[in-house]
């Protein structure tokens, strides 16, 4: 394999699609990832030979991303996350639609919560337009001139760490390193013309583990290591200003340069979730809060203590902003007015082509049967099936309730 690649996991015995729903396990899925280029290739691994055995169905994303959403529906009920893509739009036609363009077929006159941090179905969409925004942004600045690189900040954390509080240190710290003397200073040396600063966070043996990832983009060319001693101190500073533990030498500021710049704009969105802020599959041990729901949905080892977790994490999240741009940046690029992620949320394609308009009693039958990516999959692979199928959800779904209102 070319040294560029590398070979990862990217799903843990998720929720798939079965003939009676979303919620049957499927194989662990691999991809293979140029660095160079941020191509990625989805594909199966035989368990004992470990040989490549077949590409992933992309559909395998969006069966992943409805099963997560059920344990979350379930986790928070009361949460404007557990109505999304459940309740209807009121005054509104439920509709599935199909892209001319793309072939993706998807519902529209359905509330959405627009939770990057809660909700994985609106998660994805949000993060893929994030992502192509940092991806533009990327080539923008290069073809201005100006210089990118990958900053990543770690604190020191404990297991008895209260996690809003921590959020809120990271927060003063950064704003620290940015109104401080020290951080000002760095900026004006190095030509720092704007900042695109993206909160994580995954969990281990120490508990929560918040840190950012920042693209600098720099006006002039420096070293790795050159950013990164003169950034440490003030990063450290501004940590035990702020009330954090001081950040090791080693550990509490790594600097990259622009080609890990540019994969990880490329990749942060994608659902292969590599670098996808707090979806990606938490690496040595760690977790992120998607690996919480797998492991509720999978009933494994500890599922009980995972959605404690989520429940927290969720909490915790609620409202905070998961990317920021510096003022300015956004113009000196000509990216125009960045759009909310309930803007995100709730865009749908123009170029798409209405396949059914669905009743109520449809739909509560879909949601009976837990058949909201089976009904997808059809308009995108057999649209002219779709009566049929609707009409055979309707009937299982009828026999379901039989079944639960007949007597033990």
């Amino acid at each position: 394999m070319n040294k560029s690649n590398t070979v990862t996991d990217s799903a843990q015995k998720p929720g798939g699609f079965a003939p009676l729903g979303i919620y049957a396990k499927t194989e662990a899925a691999h991809e293979v990832v140029n660095h160079e280029t941020g191509e990625i290739t989805r594909f199966k691994v035989d368990s004992k030979s470990r040989e490549h055995v077949q590409d992933i169905d992309p559909r395998h994303f969006r069966w992943e991303r409805f099963a997560l959403k059920s344990v979350v529906n379930r986790l928070l009920p009361t949460s404007r996350t557990s109505k999304c893509c459940r309740w209807r739009v009121p005054k509104q036609a439920l509709q599935v639609h199909r892209s001319t363009e793309h072939g993706k077929a998807f519902y529209s006159g359905l509330q959405v919560c627009a939770s990057v941090w809660a909700c994985p179905v609106c998660a994805a969409k949000i993060s893929e337009r994030r992502r192509a925004e940092l991806v533009t942004a990327v080539a923008l600045a290069k073809s201005m001139g100006m210089h990118v690189k990958l900053l990543t900040l770690t604190v020191p954390h404990g297991l008895g760490d209260d996690l809003p509080t921590l959020l809120v240190q990271i927060r003063n710290a950064w704003r620290r390193t940015t109104t401080g003397r020290a951080g000002k200073g760095f900026r004006k040396l190095l030509g720092i013309k704007g900042t695109i600063r993206a909160l994580e966070v995954t969990h281990g043996q120490n508990g929560f583990h918040p840190h950012l990832h920042v693209l600098l983009f720099l006006e002039q060319d420096a070293t790795n290591g050159c950013i990164q001693g003169l950034f440490t101190p003030i990063w450290q500073d501004a940590c035990t200003k702020a009330g954090l533990p001081r950040p090791s030498d080693a550990h509490g500021c790594r600097v990259d340069d622009g080609s890990k710049a540019a994969a990880y704009a490329s990749k942060w969105g994608l659902e292969s979730e590599l670098t996808k802020s707090h979806t990606k599959k938490g690496r040595n041990g760690s977790r992120t809060p998607w690996d919480f729901l797998r492991a509720f949905l999978d009933k494994s080892e500890g599922w009980e203590q995972s959605a404690h977790l989520f429940r927290t994490y969720a909490d915790a999240f609620k409202g905070q902003r998961q990317l920021y741009w510096s003022n300015g940046l956004r113009a000196l690029l000509a990216l125009g007015e960045e759009a909310t992620d309930e803007e995100v949320a709730a865009t749908q394609e123009d170029n798409a082509r209405v396949l059914a308009e669905l009743t109520d009693e449809q739909w509560r039958a879909i949601l009976v049967t837990k058949s909201e990516t089976a009904v997808l999959d059809m308009a995108e692979q057999h649209p002219e099936a779709l009566p049929v199928m609707l009409a055979s959800i309707l009937k299982r779904s009828d026999q379901l309730r039989a079944l639960n209102a007949a007597p033990a």
